[in-house]
Parts: structure tokens; sequence; C-alpha cells
């Protein structure tokens, strides 16, 4: 009785080590430079850095005086990406971002004709770092992304979509070219 238990679990560590590698294997992975954008409106800006993936990110840039409260965004500011997503399913939206302060911690996300929401908002100041977002069901092909102004000091990298809900990236990704659609 013995041998057959532990020859079950056996068997079933296996498999369940299978369908791990398995579901991690067809995982996709989107990585797009924030600086890599279709259109830029003002007063989102780019702006260079030694840190920043591609040395290069965008953001609000900082107003004096700077707020000290929540807000709405001041003006409409924004870029927009246009990505080729390679199959169907639900993916994590994942944002490398340096936020200023309390106040200087958000961006509104919008995804196709999806109502706008706010991404950001954790409590991690003065450097880059990940930030987990909404969790999206995209069908494979063609979606735009809109990162708009919410607070001033906000500072967006690199941003991320990945159907492997597991997966909590710790350092700049390698971009994935492949899935920008370029602006013609």
């Amino acid at each position: 009785m013995k041998n057959t238990r532990n020859s079950l679990t056996v068997i079933a560590l296996v498999v369940a080590v299978a369908l791990l590698t398995a579901s991690s294997a067809t995982a996709a992975k989107i990585v797009i430079e924030a600086e890599h954008y279709r259109t830029i409106s003002p007063s989102m800006a780019k702006a260079t850095s030694q840190v920043a993936s591609g040395s290069a990110y965008i953001h609000i840039p900082l107003k004096r005086p700077h707020a000290t409260t929540e807000g709405g965004a001041s003006d409409t500011g924004n870029t927009q990406y246009k990505i080729n997503v390679p199959q169907a399913g639900s993916y994590v939206f994942w944002g490398r971002a340096h936020w200023y302060d309390g106040c200087g911690n958000s961006f509104f996300l919008k995804i196709d004709d999806k109502p706008s929401i706010v991404f950001g908002n954790d409590g991690t100041y003065q450097r880059w770092h990940w930030v987990k977002g909404v969790r999206v069901t995209l069908t494979a092909g063609p979606h735009t992304i809109r990162i708009q102004n919410r607070e001033d000091g906000a500072k967006l990298d690199q941003f991320m979509l990945t159907t492997n809900r597991r997966y909590v990236p710790v350092r700049p990704e390698k971009e994935t070219k492949q899935y920008l659609i370029p602006a013609k």
C-alpha cells in the first residue's frame, strides 16, 4: 500500500511539473519600451536617463508647486501604442515606473475601447520598480494602449503584458519589438 501511495505521489508530481512547464512554454510576453510610442501629446514628454532601460522613458513633468492632494489630470497629455497580440488570452499589465511621491505615482491606462483605469498608486518612491496592473482579456491581433496623464512627476520606462500570471519582473526586460506596430 505504501509503495502504491508513493508511486501515485511521484506520478502526480511529474504530471504537475509537466503541466507547469507546458503552460509557461506557451505563455505570451509582450515588452515595450515606453519611449517607442506611436504618438505623444503634451504634457507627456520623453526624457533620457542612463538608469532607464533603453536610456529613455516617458513622464509627466513635475510642476511647481507640486500637488499635495490627489486630483484629476491637469491636461490630456498621453502616449499611444499599437501592438499585435500573438495569442488570445488573459494578460496581466505590468509597468516599470518611477514615482516622485504619493501625489506623483500614477497614470491612467486605457486599452482599446475599455474604460480608463488608474495604473500605479503604490508606495515605492524615487526608484525604478515594476508595478502590477490590471488583468485584461485580449484577442489575437492589433490593440491600442494609451498611457495618459494623471499626476505630475510620474515616469514610465517599460510596460509588459504577459499571460503568465506567476511571472514577476524584477529588472528591465528585453523589448519584444516584433509585437510593436510602427506608425505609417
